[in-house]
């Protein structure tokens, strides 16, 4: 089991092409990986690397504008009736962790498709868990009780130490 870091695009009949009905399911629904990103370049071009995202997603939305204007569509996916508004959101195009799949439609090489799992939201969860956690032991440290305990005894009270979890069961 693999992670890379990537840049992904949500599945696009319109862009990267209309499938049959029993293709169709297997990736319609799916991220698309449009460029893998190794970590050394990453860590060394960041500021190249968020600046190509930046003209990425100009391109894109302008390109997705034209091409709802030109064929006058009502919905640009079968499936995903939000789409735009997917699509249009700045935290759309980001680098994320993912476990790369690959999903055949056939058996030539063009009949491939590179997908992700994203795996970015479960450290997501982890952080929203990890702030909460300190927001609240923060609030008891800050409390006078607290502060005369730690002044006697020389320690926090058991309620400002106790053991971060996260509550998964």
């Amino acid at each position: 089991m693999s992670f890379e870091l990537a840049l992904l695009e949500l599945y696009m009949p319109l862009k990267h092409g209309i499938l049959q009905p029993n293709d169709a399911s297997k990736v319609y629904g799916n991220y698309i990986v449009i460029e893998r990103i190794p970590i050394d370049k990453f860590y060394n071009q960041v500021k190249k690397i968020t600046k190509q995202i930046k003209l990425l997603k100009k391109d894109y939305n302008n390109y997705v504008n034209k091409l709802k204007y030109e064929m006058n569509l009502t919905s640009l996916h079968p499936f995903i009736r939000n789409y735009e508004e997917i699509i249009k959101n700045p935290k759309h195009y980001k680098i994320e962790i993912i476990q790369p799949t690959i999903i055949s439609i056939g058996e030539n090489e063009w009949d491939f498709y590179s997908t992700a799992v994203i795996k970015t939201h479960w450290v997501r969860l982890i952080q929203r868990r990890w702030r909460c956690f300190l927001k609240t032991r923060n609030i008891e440290v800050k409390k006078m009780v607290n502060l005369r305990h730690r002044e006697i005894t020389g320690r926090f009270p058991e309620q400002c130490t106790t053991k971060f979890h996260l509550g998964i069961r």
